[in-house]
């Protein structure tokens, strides 16, 4: 930044989405008027700053009021910071409410992707900043001609319960590489060889009950009035006919109002009810009674039949790579009539803290280990957009660090 006469903060705005757009092409103009010749701008925006590379390549291009240690250092320190977000750190924006209230719209998080094992990306031409579509050009941010095969170094931390997880979205319907796939962001809540129920909202591990205060719900509540209030008043003038509301809020906090409500009830979906999107699509489950259901880890020898086949079609097929038919009443997995399947992997069961308002394993099933991208840290800051379309920072969220 010192060469390009910058502020050297300017590297750590790199790393953020959205910024990265405004920052870049002014890095390349500065980059690109450096050099003695004149060169056309046009191409440098249309090829997006690839128009750099083939002027370093082209010719020993002497560069105005640089020499070759300056050269090199710029050189080097676009590809520490490239290194840096590929494979150590890098910045998420949250744009929905899935995980309220631990995480909020707007919300730019620190992923560290050594936590859980650095994963070595497959498709190793793409365009930076972007996963996988460029979306003011409408075309793809990658090239996958050449790829290589998942691999994922040592990893430094256990995934455990209640872990918060960025990862690539596992069931995504187009054919693309799996660190292609759009990020998301859940809470871990069931891990390799696991027994998972939900029954009327709660969570039960292996047959115990876990709490978690961060789970969102829908209440409907009747708050307590005085004759000093002024919905009291109201509603003895017939301007305002009842006390009840429908709020969203998590097991924790309802605590705090119970003292003021005269009336309270959980928005729970019945058993009776089935989600016809619910993973999988044969059982008669929903969002608030799910399962029982296992979680396979790697080397389970499981049984499979015509009953079952639905809840792990997409680990046979999809994430371990086999093909799968069923004839006659049998099912043959690369062309053998087997009853068993031996697991390659292990699988994880996610879920967000806003539960209603959450595509999560309940409607996608299980995650593969090799989908996981990092564990998030921190929250950097937090921008919203107010009435006035104008960029409103909350300061509470300023490196606020996540549990």
């Amino acid at each position: 930044m010192s060469i390009l006469k910058r502020p050297i903060w300017w590297s750590i705005l790199l790393y953020f989405p959205i910024i990265f757009f405004l920052i870049y092409p002014l890095l390349c103009l500065d980059i690109i008027n450096l050099y003695k010749e004149r060169h056309n701008k046009k191409i440098l925006f249309l090829t997006m700053g690839a128009y750099l590379i083939y002027l370093n390549i082209k010719n020993k291009v002497l560069l105005n009021n640089i020499n070759n240690k300056n050269k090199t250092s710029l050189f080097s320190y676009f590809i520490f910071s490239s290194f840096i977000k590929i494979y150590i750190i890098q910045f998420f924006f949250i744009p929905t409410p899935s995980m309220q209230d631990s995480l909020l719209v707007g919300d730019f998080l620190f992923v560290s992707k050594f936590h859980y094992g650095i994963r070595i990306p497959i498709t190793q031409i793409f365009f930076p900043s972007e996963n996988n579509e460029i979306k003011f050009l409408g075309i793809k941010s990658y090239i996958d001609y050449i790829k290589l095969p998942y691999i994922r170094l040592p990893k430094f931390k256990t995934i455990k319960y209640n872990d918060i997880i960025v990862f690539n979205f596992p069931n995504d319907l187009k054919e693309i590489p799996i660190d292609r796939t759009k990020y998301y962001i859940k809470r871990c809540i069931g891990l390799p060889g696991d027994n998972l129920k939900i029954k009327n909202g709660f969570i039960y591990i292996n047959g115990i009950l876990k709490s978690n205060d961060k789970n969102v719900f829908f209440y409907k509540i009747q708050k307590i009035f005085n004759s000093l209030n002024i919905l009291f008043f109201l509603k003895k003038i017939c301007l305002k006919k009842n006390y009840i509301y429908n709020i969203k809020i998590n097991d924790y906090k309802i605590n705090f109002l119970k003292k003021n409500i005269l009336y309270i009830k959980k928005n729970i979906m019945p058993k009776y009810l089935k989600e016809y999107n619910i993973f999988p699509e044969d059982k008669f489950w929903n969002r608030d009674n799910y399962g029982p259901i296992y979680i396979p880890k790697i080397g389970d020898n499981i049984s499979i039949n015509k009953k079952n086949i639905n809840l792990y079609k997409d680990i046979i097929v999809k994430y371990e790579k086999n093909s799968l038919k069923l004839k006659d009443g049998n099912i043959f997995i690369n062309n053998k009539k087997t009853s068993n399947y031996k697991i390659k992997k292990n699988y994880y069961f996610l879920l967000g803290d806003n539960r209603n308002n959450s595509l999560d394993s309940r409607y996608w099933g299980f995650l593969p280990y090799d989908y996981i991208v990092g564990k998030p840290l921190f929250i950097i800051l937090n921008l919203i957009f107010n009435k006035k379309n104008i960029f409103k920072l909350r300061w509470n969220r300023i490196f606020t660090i996540l549990n």
